[in-house]
Formats: C-alpha cells, sequence, structure tokens
C-alpha cells in the first residue's frame, strides 16, 4: 500500500542560496521529490508526473534561430520550445517543427544508444522536466526527481548507459523555467510495460483490485518501432516479447514520397502528419482527399504488425487480453482485433506508457514493492 508522504506529495523544491543579489525561492526550505514517467519515444515525447500532470511533444530539436519578428507571440503559442543548454540554444518540439528547415532537424532514430543518443534523450528530458514544472526562475532552485523509463524491448541491453545519462543535476533552462533537476533514481523498463502498468497499478502506486487478467499482452505502436510484451501475473515473458523497426513512420515516408511525386515539392512534417490523421489537406487553397491511398499505407503498417503478433505469440488465444497503445494504436486497431478479438485500445494511448512508469515508480516507493 502507498504511504501517505507518497501518496499525498506534492512537487516541492529545495534550494541552495542563490550568488548575487539574487532572491532566494519562496519554496527554498521545504524538500520532497516529484515523480515522473517520461516516455522519450522516437517520435513523441510524453511525461506525466505523480500529481496528473502531462505533456507530450514531438522528439525533435534544432539550433535556435533569433526571432526577428513576433518573438513573444511566438513564445507564447509554444511554451517551454526553447532550451538552453551547455551546448548552446534550441528549438524542440512543435517549435522546432514549425520554425526550421528539415535539414536543420534533429530526431532520434535506429538504436542510438551511443552518447550522441543518450544526450539526445537527456535534452528531451530537460524539455519534458521544463514544461511539467514551469514558473520556477531562480535557477539555483532543486528539485528531486525520480524518474521511470522505458526502451524498445529489444534495446534494454542499453539500460545501463541510460541510466548512467540520466541520473544526477540537470540544469532546467526554458523559455518557462530556470532550476536545477537533480536526478536520484531512474527506472529502466521494456517500453511496452508502461501500458501494462497503467491498467495494472493505480496513479497512487496501489494494485488495482478491479484488474483480474492474468496473462496479458500488450502491441506499442510508436512512431519508428513497434513494441511486444507479454505478463504473466506479474512476471515478464521474454520469448513472448520483442521490436520490430517498423512504426507509423512507414506511412508518413510514403506519404511524403506520394506528395512530392504527385505536387513536386517537399512537404513539411505537420501537412504530412495532417494527411495521415485527417486524410485531407488544403493544397493551393484546395482540399484533396487522400482517404484511399492512406488506408492502402496504414494497411500495410498493420498487416506487418500482426504479422510480428503471429509470429510471437503462436497461441495468442491463451492472452486475456491485449492492450494497444501508443500512437499508431488506432491505425493498427481494427486489423488486430481482426486477429485477435481480446485486443483494446487503451484510454490515452499516447501516453499510457508515461503513465504506467510514473504509476510503477510511484508503486515501487511504497511496502508493495
Amino acid at each position: 500500500m502507498a504511504n501517505s508522504r507518497n501518496k499525498n506529495q506534492q512537487p516541492v523544491v529545495s534550494a541552495q542560496t542563490p550568488a548575487g543579489d539574487a532572491k532566494p525561492s519562496p519554496l527554498a526550505d521545504l524538500i520532497c521529490a516529484v515523480t515522473v514517467g517520461i516516455d522519450i519515444g522516437f517520435g513523441v515525447t510524453k511525461a506525466v508526473t505523480h500529481t496528473g500532470k502531462s505533456v507530450l511533444f514531438p522528439s525533435v530539436c534544432g539550433v535556435a534561430r533569433e526571432f526577428k519578428f513576433q518573438g513573444e507571440k511566438i513564445t507564447e503559442k509554444h511554451p517551454g520550445d526553447q532550451l538552453t543548454d551547455e551546448d548552446g540554444n534550441w528549438f524542440v518540439g512543435d517549435l522546432a517543427l514549425r520554425q526550421l528547415r528539415p535539414d536543420e532537424i534533429l530526431k532520434l532514430r535506429a538504436r542510438a544508444s551511443n552518447d550522441v543518443g543518450n544526450a539526445f534523450r537527456v535534452r528531451m528530458m530537460k524539455a519534458a522536466l521544463g514544461k511539467v514544472l514551469p514558473g520556477l526562475r531562480n535557477g539555483a532552485d532543486v528539485v528531486h526527481v525520480r524518474l521511470a523509463t522505458g526502451l524498445p524491448v529489444d534495446h534494454m541491453p542499453d539500460a545501463g548507459q541510460l541510466k548512467a545519462a540520466l541520473l544526477g543535476k540537470h540544469v532546467i533552462h526554458t523559455d518557462q523555467t530556470h532550476f536545477i533537476a537533480n536526478v536520484v533514481e531512474v527506472m529502466v523498463m521494456p517500453q511496452p510495460y508502461g501500458t501494462i502498468y497503467s491498467k495494472q497499478i493505480l496513479p497512487n502506486g496501489q494494485l488495482d483490485p478491479s484488474y483480474t487478467y492474468m496473462l496479458t499482452g500488450v502491441i506499442d505502436t510508436g512512431t519508428y518501432s513497434v513494441d511486444f510484451a507479454v505478463d504473466d501475473d506479474g512476471e515478464y515473458i521474454s520469448q513472448y516479447s520483442g521490436s520490430i523497426e517498423a512504426g507509423v513512420y512507414t506511412v508518413q515516408e510514403k506519404i511524403a514520397v506520394n506528395l512530392e511525386d504527385t505536387y513536386k515539392q517537399k512537404f513539411p512534417l505537420h501537412d504530412i502528419e495532417k494527411v495521415l490523421r485527417s486524410k485531407k489537406l488544403n493544397i493551393a487553397g484546395k482540399p484533396v482527399d487522400f482517404t484511399k491511398t492512406v488506408d492502402e499505407y496504414v494497411s500495410q503498417m498493420a498487416d506487418g504488425v500482426v504479422m510480428k503478433a503471429a509470429d510471437l505469440w503462436k497461441e495468442a488465444g491463451r492472452l486475456d487480453v491485449i492492450w494497444l497503445s501508443g500512437g499508431g494504436a488506432a491505425l493498427v486497431e481494427k486489423a488486430i482485433r481482426s486477429a485477435y478479438p481480446q485486443a483494446q485500445v487503451v484510454q490515452a494511448a499516447q501516453t499510457a506508457n508515461a503513465q504506467g512508469y510514473c504509476n510503477y515508480a510511484m508503486f515501487a516507493a511504497t511496502d508493495g514493492q
């Protein structure tokens, strides 16, 4: 059971006495920790705190440009998307997509378990923490953070490197906040396990007594990878878990090629995403319907997901439930439910992993660990 300290915990701050004439934070002499579940996806970064605050933004960044016009308006429209770190000034998330050229935008791709990949993950973590903890302006305030996150199933051998990169003190400096995040604990789990924990564990860290499924499967359809995992009454079953790099990006790339071939120009990612989600796009002032094209590309992706599930879960009929999560869950739902009637899309599918990570971190802090 969750103890009262964690159950009612709020994100409070301890502070060091700042140099010069800066005034200490009004929260300076209070010490506590914030628990954060963060899913640093190849396409979208999602974060959820134990108080219920959540954010999500595209996992992209690029060197910042100087605003020559409407700087305040742009900043107001994209709060927290301007980040400063030891490597300079950055645009992240939607601001980067809107204000930078495609060749200026950095993304996390493939395995990327080296120092460069983890430096990118740290930058996304900083942006996420800045978004969930806005309003701290002192620069010397210290927020103690317990962090839970995940890696694609087949990348779990890299968990030690990721933990080392995320642990310790990080300066969080954005257009909305300025403080030090002291990451005192990092938990790393197979990425889709967050979805399972979002169902098995309540946000206060207690096991959900209404959850009665014993053998649980999950298919997490993300931007660049699709992850599969199976849990048997709390035990991770490795032989039924795995990853494929065939996520939503396969559809996005085909849409991009189709648009470029048809209209002889490159389209930005937000236009491609609009075609994928709404199947329509205004071109030269007129709406164009892409339903047939998008349905064909989505069907090809979904068929690949079903084939991988069939390969991993030859006896899938034994699974009590299959949870579908990730930004692509709705896209593959029809195909997967046709093969596996027990499949269900989880509520808030895109942030389910981050919510589950946070739930598990709260559980781990209780006597129920």
